[in-house]
């Protein structure tokens, strides 16, 4: 190479370091950030391939966490090598030395470690030049092995009949521009390692609070999962519907978004009282024994005072339209029945009167429809709003400023009857509205609806139709659920 060429090459380097470092110091996803920094310096050194393994200090171990190759392609799959002197990347992070390697088949003697040639076995590949260089911090702490390997003379891919045609060996220049590189690599690579384990962290956590927050509602366990799954699939599904769905697209910022949502979207029931929240029939837990003992003490007091025997028997049909009004609507008759044992009084063996329901239990046991009060309905329908006071406290950053109210609103309907805002279809976020399908769906299908009558797929996707007709749900959206049997996934 002469001093023309080498002059050039240090231009093009310098010119581009300082874009490199602006660009890679931005990218917060390590994916993204890994693909950046191999993409990058393959095209500077005009490699064919690369590959990327970080350092974990505490197991003293090189994690192979990315590769790139122009030329083969195979699936990925991440794995652990001792930072030791057994293999290429192992020596340079335990010596701290750049390696230049010529041709990888024939090392000089003075090296400890032989080449792994099991990747070109089963790929048809050769590896032949290789630089590989550690990645250090400002303190000079390593940070991981960056492995660019064939230097080409063309932009070709390379074949088993051309690659000694086509490689070339790295030179000083190509390990002077790496070297100068380390330490921007180092830093994106810190702060990519860095956010990623901050996102790990994040979706821990979510993932715990909403297992705590179902542990308060044993009947609901599961629906978090199940909505998150619903929502995922039937947002992948609009994704690749161009047709249907021209504009609507997903990408790994709103799979976040979505998901992140879906799993918070019933935080605020932690507002919600236990006792209302784990509801599962009319009367609260004890009550309808205690109505049994005082019926069973009723017929005991008629027997006792030689009552007709036709009174101890319309107590037990009484008794058994309380037991029925407790788990299922009631109509005119089943109401004039509740307010007859309302009004009933008997003596007890001690004389005193006894009525056959506490005001408390004749006022729950005459809800004509599912088994909350108006005043217990409100409390529930608060875990909305709830969830939006809950969510927006908390300093998310500017790409995920919109979960709270996301996830708020995923009981509003697209006439703008829903809660807690009573916004309208138009300003509906998308998300709020594929999740709106997934609760309509859920709640005809789960154990947990009222009365434990859940429907099979098929029923429910009939009433989840009708919800949309009834303009509670996006009617596009119910459709594409429905019509493309996405809800039999589920």
């Amino acid at each position: 190479m002469n001093d023309s060429e080498t002059e050039s090459d240090l231009k093009i380097t310098g010119e581009s370091f300082l874009e490199l470092a602006y660009t890679l110091v931005r990218i917060r996803d390590l994916d993204v950030l890994l693909e950046t920094i191999l993409k990058r310096i393959r095209g500077m050194l005009g490699a064919d391939a690369g590959s990327i393994f970080i350092y974990d200090e505490e197991r003293d171990e090189l994690i192979f966490k990315y590769t790139q190759n122009d030329s083969v392609q195979l699936p990925f799959k991440e794995f652990t090598i001792p930072a030791n002197d057994n293999s290429i990347a192992g020596y340079v992070a335990k010596t701290g030395n750049t390696l230049r390697l010529k041709d990888v088949y024939h090392l000089d003697d003075e090296y400890p470690f032989g080449f792994n040639v099991s990747f070109d076995k089963m790929s048809g590949y050769r590896t032949k030049s290789v630089l590989a260089f550690p990645i250090t911090d400002l303190n000079d702490q390593l940070t991981g092995v960056l492995q660019i390997i064939n230097k080409k003379r063309y932009e070709v891919p390379l074949t088993l009949e051309n690659v000694n045609r086509i490689v070339l060996p790295f030179n000083d220049n190509d390990e002077m521009v790496a070297e100068s590189l380390t330490g921007v690599i180092s830093l994106a690579l810190e702060n990519g390692v860095l956010y990623d384990n901050l996102e790990k962290m994040n979706e821990s956590f979510i993932t715990e609070l909403s297992k705590a927050l179902e542990n308060r509602e044993p009947a609901r366990t599961g629906h978090v999962n199940r909505i998150t799954a619903i929502c995922e699939t039937l947002a992948s599904e609009m994704h690749r519907d161009l047709d249907d769905f021209p504009d609507f697209f997903m990408n790994r910022l709103k799979d976040k978004i979505l998901r992140y949502s879906c799993r918070l979207h019933d935080i605020g029931k932690l507002f919600v009282p236990e006792k209302i929240l784990t509801k599962t029939e009319k009367l609260y837990p004890g009550m309808t024994e205690n109505i049994e003992n005082r019926f069973r003490l009723a017929k005991a007091c008629a027997r006792l005072k030689g009552r007709p025997e036709e009174l101890v028997c319309e107590l037990n049909r009484l008794l058994e339209v309380i037991k029925n009004a407790n788990i299922s609507d009631i109509n005119d008759k089943i109401s004039e029945d509740l307010e007859k044992c309302a009004g009933y009084v008997f003596e007890d063996s001690d004389g005193e009167e006894v009525n056959l329901l506490t005001d408390e239990e004749y006022r729950l046991l005459s809800i004509r429809e599912g088994i909350y009060t108006d005043e217990e309905l409100k409390s529930i329908q608060f875990h909305a709003l709830g969830t939006y006071e809950f969510l927006r406290n908390i300093p998310w950053t500017s790409e995920l400023r919109d979960v709270p109210i996301i996830a708020a609103s995923h009981h509003e309907k697209t006439d703008g009857s829903g809660y807690p805002f009573g916004t309208t279809g138009d300003d509906l976020h998308v998300f709020s509205k594929i999740m709106a399908v997934a609760e309509s769906y859920d709640r005809y299908t789960s154990d947990s609806r009222p009365y434990g009558q859940s429907m099979m797929p098929d029923e429910a996707a009939k009433e989840v139709k009708k919800d949309a007709e009834k303009g509670a749900l996006d009617m596009k959206i119910a459709d594409f659920f429905i019509s493309k049997e996405i809800y039999k996934r589920f």
